[in-house]
């Protein structure tokens, strides 16, 4: 093989091996200062392990500038192979998901999932599309079409539809749902199915349940540990002390609701140092008091299992 032939090869291996590297950077939402932290330190492993590939590593380019173009290309060839693969569907179906981002400016992720004649199904992100005013059910509806008007699709092959519960989406007189339902009667013989996000409905299902007379004296004794540092740090002592399994409780906030069943599962385990430690302390709480009742106890025991059952399904979904 000639000279410059070898090099176009060592090139197009150094490209192919930055583009490996910065689609993982991408993918766990890594800086991208790390990318040039993991090229050193391939290097200085690679001189002790093979140092006559030392050059091959050196020439990978990791730098910022070029991380934002393997990014973009990697980004730009997505959508290009979603294009391809959106011209072939027979029916697709969509999810959508609105929130607002730390500035303040809304964002509707538009997920689609489509099948084509051989039945080989296609799963992506269609498009995040920034509504910088309202974010009404006509603003919603109006980036839906226009996102499906770039990536080529005709709403005659659209099945199903899923959102969750907000108003904007699911109402039933100007939510984004019922327009494009009203918009989907003008092709003939056909209807599109609407769908309650399974992940949503978990958490009305987990807002549903009576737990509320175990939850809160669980969580108050843990705040009764944790919000006092003095407290705090005899607990975390005396956990040390006795050899316990673990070393601390954890908080639980509304905000991420699912952190309750960690929160219990804790509390149970360390239940028995607990309720030593508030004793030694000369603590009174409702904890405590519940603890002595067999049947607070039962269902404490049914709220740790099907909190964590609650949990693997979320983790699973």
């Amino acid at each position: 093989m000639s000279c410059s032939k070898l090099s176009k090869k060592r090139k197009m291996n150094a490209a192919k091996a930055s583009f490996i590297l910065v689609n993982k950077i991408a993918k766990q939402n890594k800086s991208f200062a790390e990318a040039e932290f993991i090229k050193d330190d391939m290097v200085d492993a690679v001189s002790v392990v093979c140092p006559e590939v030392k050059s091959k590593v050196e020439a990978i380019s990791l730098s910022r500038r070029t991380i934002v173009r393997r990014i973009d290309a990697i980004a730009v060839n997505i959508h290009e192979q979603l294009l391809t693969a959106s011209g072939r569907f027979q029916w697709f179906s969509i999810a959508l998901d609105e929130s607002t981002d730390i500035q303040d400016t809304a964002q509707l992720l538009i997920y689609i999932r489509g099948i084509d004649e051989n039945f080989e199904i296609t799963e992506e992100l269609l498009s995040m599309e920034s509504l910088k005013d309202t974010t009404t059910g006509k603003d919603l509806f109006n980036s839906v079409i226009n996102s499906s008007i770039r990536s080529g699709l005709t709403l005659n092959k659209l099945a199903s539809i899923t959102t969750d519960g907000a108003p904007s989406l699911t109402s039933k007189h100007s939510g984004l749902v019922k327009l494009l339902n009203d918009k989907i009667k003008d092709f003939p013989l056909h209807s599109v199915l609407s769908f309650h996000c399974i992940i949503h409905q978990e958490s009305l299902c987990k807002s549903s349940l009576k737990l509320k007379h175990v939850i809160e004296p669980v969580v108050r004794a843990v705040n009764l540990i944790r919000s006092r540092g003095l407290k705090h740090r005899q607990f975390r002592s005396f956990l040390e002390d006795v050899e316990a399994d673990f070393t601390d409780v954890l908080y639980y906030t509304n905000v991420h609701w699912l952190s309750i069943g960690k929160v219990l599962k804790r509390v149970w385990d360390l239940k028995a140092e607990i309720l030593m430690f508030l004793k030694m302390q000369d603590i009174s709480c409702d904890f405590l008091n519940e603890m002595e009742s067999d049947e607070w106890v039962c269902d404490f025991a049914f709220a740790v299992d099907i909190m964590q059952k609650l949990n693997e399904l979320n983790t699973k979904l």
